[in-house]
């Protein structure tokens, strides 16, 4: 049989309209009677004819591939992947869902404040579901998580749980929990422990950390690093990742380091790196610990210390490297006594021990320890160290002796913590499906609410009245109302953040009033050298700074302060067993302005008459002073200031929510399941089952 190129183009559209019919019938006879508010089609199929439809159906399709391959008629490829294009359509969804803003819906005619605000709600809730799909897929594939659970089952116990959970979640729909398991496996999967490299320009901690990683990874010498800390962490091939502000992350060999992280083929930081991961196949690596290399304190990268100072609570163990020659100072001491305000442990370390004799090295170290002791009532452990000859033994003995513990000790803490926040999870799924299994066994929804009151149905308690339950049922709309709300917290949050940011950058004027009116006080008290002046001026600044820093902070608490509220709701309501929701995270490395910079380049002397003329006049000349050599600079502070805090306020509020997710699914679950008087297309047996498992699980001795 012989068909032209019309004949064939004219059967391949016929097949392929009716294959779309037959998808259409297919998906009619599984979504009739779906939970959509817009069904078109009661469900007056059994699952028998449903099945043996698709059965037949699968058929027809087979004759039609068969009859089309026999006459050589070629088929189209498909256009595209199916995550792409349902994400095509998440995103068109989401720019659906932007239309129905108050700004927008103002068209149609008139709001009230009040219905503007529930339409920033309705936005809000919708926007956070589709986000939550979103995120979903862009963790990869169940078979990815299927896969990533096998890989770590031969190291710990706890993985076998997690890879029941992950089979209940997905068998029963309980989607609001895959983000607390996905959380927990990157927590197994993330087993690192942080060393923070602190200390001034040329204190040798390029040096020691080549040493340790027994190779030369990091570039050495007198010029200072730009203010971007470097990652250091095991990896099975040689190699550094540069991120960058404007433009896409390079991946570049380690030879060219150098190009990005130096001042000298870097300068003040102009090809804007933000971060710098380096993975080396380093043997002390593999134990588990990442180093992080700071900017360099007193670095001519001015931005240098505050990047310093805003690390300092992300690592688990800060070390501070004192250089045998010199005396432990200022800088190092806030460093020590950051890191414990920041809750990490601190270890002090002094470089270049080779230049020290015998003697000397144990002075070197009872100096230091009885300074820290004295200026900041901290004992600390103090140890030398060297990469020099013989000396270098120094650097195995330390990580031997001092690292290896903590690591384990680490490890160890960490562990308990997993296997406490494994076990709330695997609590938070027995409730749902308890809650499932009493929603099928009664449609009154009666004994849902006994089980979870912790009542015995034998008992009684389904033919108590219905008064207690309505008041149950009301908490738990009140509870899964106030769930959905978070979302509207958050994206209110966000815009806050964004007018601070904007106001910020434009409070060069009104500082450079408050720190006039500071000087023009210090002048008319006596003062009257100019570096006084340069003094007070930095010190002014930092407090008007500081105000203008805790209103992020306040609006970022505020916000923590209204989730852990609405968690705790949730927790009373969901009547759950387990004990209060963990605290969300308080946010943390706050950007730290220097302005040292700007103030060396304050030139003011005291007038010698104004004071004559009072305050007033003193202020405006000093404001005058300050504009005609400062305003650009000034200006360009508050700019970077505004856009610094912005996004910290930003990334504080994303880890917010991300907390506040992996909390709020488990109880999602639980008054989602809750609110349902009934439970269509559930297997009691299934749940049952399942809930039989989880209740008596035990993990291998």
């Amino acid at each position: 049989m012989a068909l032209n190129e019309n004949h064939q183009r004219h059967l391949l559209s016929t097949f392929q309209y009716v294959d779309n019919l037959l998808s259409e019938a297919e998906h009619i006879m599984a979504s009739a009677g779906s939970a959509s508010p817009f069904q078109e089609y009661s469900q007056d199929t059994t699952p028998i004819q449903r099945k043996v439809t698709h059965d037949y159906i699968v058929r027809v399709r087979e004759a039609m591939r068969r009859i089309l391959e026999e006459l050589k008629v070629p088929l189209r490829p498909p256009i595209s992947g199916a995550l792409w294009a349902a994400r095509g359509h998440f995103n068109f969804a989401g720019i659906a869902i932007a239309e129905i803003a108050p700004e927008h819906m103002r068209s149609y005619g008139l709001l009230s404040d009040e219905d503007a605000r529930a339409m920033d709600r309705i936005v809000a809730e919708l926007n956070a579901e589709l986000n939550r799909i979103r995120d979903y897929l862009a963790q990869g594939t169940t078979a990815d998580l299927q896969a990533r659970l096998q890989r770590l089952e031969q190291t710990r116990d706890e993985v076998r749980l997690l890879r029941e959970l992950d089979r209940i979640i997905t068998a029963h729909g309980l989607v609001e929990f895959r983000n607390a398991l996905v959380t927990l496996l990157d927590r197994i999967e993330t087993t690192s422990f942080e060393i923070g490299v602190f200390g001034r320009v040329s204190s040798g901690k390029s040096s020691l950390l080549n040493q340790l990683l027994e190779q030369n990874v990091l570039p050495i010498g007198v010029t200072p690093v730009t203010a971007v800390p470097t990652r250091i962490s095991f990896g099975p091939q040689p190699q550094a990742t540069i991120e960058f502000a404007e433009s896409k992350p390079q991946l570049v060999e380690l030879s060219r380091l150098a190009e990005y992280s130096t001042e000298q083929q870097n300068p003040a930081n102009a090809k804007h790196v933000t971060r710098i991961h380096v993975l080396v196949p380093a043997r002390r690596l593999r134990e588990g610990v990442t180093f992080v290399d700071t900017p360099g304190l007193g670095s001519l990268a001015t931005t240098g210390a505050e990047e310093t100072v805003a690390y300092l609570p992300k690592c688990d163990l800060g070390i501070v490297l004192l250089d045998a020659g010199s005396a432990l100072s200022h800088e190092d001491l806030i460093v020590v006594q950051s890191l414990y305000r920041a809750g990490a442990r601190a270890m002090v370390l002094i470089s270049k021990a080779d230049l020290l004799g015998p003697l000397d090295r144990q002075r070197m170290m009872d100096y230091v320890r009885q300074h820290l002791l004295s200026e900041a009532n901290l004992d600390l452990p103090v140890h030398l160290v060297s990469v020099i000859g013989a000396d270098a033994q120094f650097c195995e003995e330390w990580f031997e002796s001092e690292l290896k513990p903590m690591l384990e000790s680490h490890r160890e803490a960490a562990s308990a913590s997993l296997k406490r926040k494994i076990g709330l999870l695997r609590e938070a799924v027995m409730d749902a499906l308890r809650v499932r299994l009493d929603a099928a066994c009664s449609p009154t929804g009666r004994a849902r609410h006994s089980v979870r009151a912790g009542e015995d149905l034998r008992d009684g308690g389904a033919q108590r009245t219905d008064a207690p339950y309505q008041e149950i049922d009301s908490c738990l709309t009140q509870a899964a109302a106030a769930l959905r709300g978070a979302s509207a917290i958050l994206e209110s949050a966000e815009k806050e953040g964004q007018t601070l940011g904007y106001n910020t950058r434009g409070l060069a004027p009104s500082a450079l009033q408050a720190v006039a009116t500071d000087i023009a006080s210090a002048w008319l008290n006596g003062t009257n050298p100019a570096s006084a002046a340069a003094g007070i001026f930095s010190a002014s600044l930092n407090r008007f700074l500081t105000q203008v820093s805790a209103a992020f902070v306040q609006s970022v608490e505020e916000v923590r302060g209204r989730l852990a509220a609405t968690l705790e709701q949730a927790h009373d309501a969901s009547g759950s067993r387990r004990g209060p929701p963990e605290e969300l995270p308080k946010a943390a490395g706050l950007p730290i302005m220097d302005s040292s910079p700007l103030a060396a380049r304050l030139t003011l002397r005291k007038p010698t008459l104004l004071p004559l003329l009072g305050r007033r006049a003193l202020r405006h000349f000093a404001e005058s002073k300050i504009s005609g050599q400062l305003e650009n600079s000034l200006s360009e502070f508050f700019n970077l200031a505004g856009k610094r805090l912005e996004q910290w306020h930003n990334k504080a509020l994303a880890e917010l929510r991300d907390a506040f997710d992996a909390r709020a699914g488990v109880y999602r679950a639980v008054l989602a399941q809750g609110q349902r008087a009934t439970a269509e297309n559930v297997s009691e047996a299934d749940v049952t089952r399942d809930l039989f498992a989880l209740e008596n699980w035990e993990s291998p001795q």
